[in-house]
């Protein structure tokens, strides 16, 4: 994240506190996929049930096996 993001995102309106809850949001994200993937996790059935743009946006750079 660069300050031109934060420049950003305060030009619409989001407080310094919100930034830092949305760069911890994705970071905590992130830090939860990477650990999904060593461990090897497949989604589960409810997956199958979600439309396929929902399903494509949730695993973004990975196959989605069904």
């Amino acid at each position: 994240m660069t300050e031109a993001d934060v420049a950003d995102l305060r030009a619409h309106g989001f407080s310094d506190a919100e930034i830092l809850d949305i760069a911890a949001a994705a970071a905590n994200r992130n830090w939860f996929s990477r650990m999904m993937d060593g461990l090897g996790a497949e989604p589960d059935a409810a997956y199958l049930d979600m439309e396929p743009q929902l399903r494509e946006a949730l695993t973004v750079g990975h196959p989605f096996p069904g």
